[in-house]
């Protein structure tokens, strides 16, 4: 396994590493269970005082679970086969932690954000919602039975520029309102206000409802609410630049923006350029003036425009090119397939 954040592997439940499903029965049936009120009928796989870390169970007579945190991470039948599954904590400590519930000649390792299970030279992604599945063809030698194809995403060179040039005429109106010496350089009631349009058009709640809702007992008791206000900041999409915002795309929030800056010009095109100005404009502080200010450049916008595109024309913008066994995609351009939901 590669160094994660310093150190090789811990082991900290004490957990015994085993390669087939007799010797895992044997641990079962050999192993007597924690006696508490809370953990009645748990066994544990390493230390008993780590059982709530590690522990073992035999859901049938033809299944043995390795439990992590209490969630099956392998799964043994009685033909040597094993079944590896995400990790509950998915991230690069309790990656750490897990080596011992694999046989000898197999790891797991931690790429880029990603659980990733290494066997000879393969790498294997294991995704959050996916499996992979082995089996034991001899002493310390393992096969792969089943894995997700893996697959590069490739951009199709100048793809995207076609649906930009549909926005000229828009983005011609947007640098001639800008030009305009009394306009508000810093329009924050117009940018939310812009939001709110597409807010409304989507369904949801506007700002100052939503706002006025996270103060009564349904709000301050709704499991969604802390996670729907950070979401709600910049619909439908964020760029990198912005602190905190994430490289994911609200796509039916994306597909009105588009629709309303390749239309006709009406009032939809005042609220996609303070959508567009409060997502990707600069900003920037007015020494003399003493004011902060923030200005939408063409090149900005188109930029911005782009980045839509491409995440709701992304079949046409991008390829999937296959990999061969063993080989783990990159993260490049996986963020135009990242979405979330707005729901309040």
């Amino acid at each position: 396994m590669s160094s994660s954040y310093g150190y090789r592997y811990y082991n900290t439940a004490g957990v015994k590493m085993r390669d087939s499903f007799a010797e895992y029965v044997e641990k079962f049936k050999g192993t007597h269970p924690i006696r508490s009120k809370q953990n009645a009928g748990v066994i544990p796989l390493g230390n008993r005082n780590k059982h709530h870390m590690a522990s073992i169970s035999m859901p049938d007579a033809d299944t043995i679970c390795l439990n992590f945190y209490g969630h099956p991470l392998v799964t043994w039948k009685p033909d040597d086969s094993f079944e590896v599954f995400p990790p509950r904590y998915y991230s690069a400590y309790a990656v750490a932690n897990l080596q011992q519930f694999l046989p000898a000649r197999m790891e797991f390792d931690w790429n880029r954000g990603r659980v990733v299970v290494k066997h000879n030279d393969n790498s294997y992604l294991l995704e959050k919602d996916k499996t992979i599945k082995f089996k034991k063809v001899g002493p310390e030698t393992y096969e792969l039975v089943a894995a997700c194809s893996e697959y590069a995403i490739r951009k199709k060179r100048g793809s995207e520029k076609k649906f930009v040039k549909e926005c000229s005429k828009f983005l011609d109106w947007m640098e001639l309102v800008q030009s305009i010496d009394n306009q508000n350089q810093n329009p924050e009631k117009e940018m939310q206000g812009g939001i709110d349009v597409l807010y409304k058009e989507l369904g949801l709640m506007s700002t100052l409802e939503f706002e006025k809702w996270s103060e009564t007992g349904e709000g301050k008791s709704h499991p969604e609410r802390w996670e729907q206000n950070r979401l709600r900041a910049h619909a439908p999409h964020a760029t990198s630049e912005i602190w905190r915002a994430r490289d994911s795309f609200h796509t039916d929030g994306c597909k009105l923006v588009l629709n309303w800056i390749t239309e006709p010009m009406s009032d939809k095109w005042v609220a996609a350029l303070y959508i567009m100005m409060f997502n990707a404009g600069k900003r920037s502080y007015d020494h003399p003036n003493y004011k902060w200010g923030i200005k939408l450049t063409r090149d900005a916008a188109e930029a911005y425009i782009a980045e839509l595109v491409k995440h709701v024309y992304f079949e046409h913008c991008f390829d999937r090119v296959p990999l061969g066994a063993g080989e783990i995609p990159t993260k490049q351009n996986v963020e135009y397939q990242t979405t979330y939901r707005l729901t309040l």
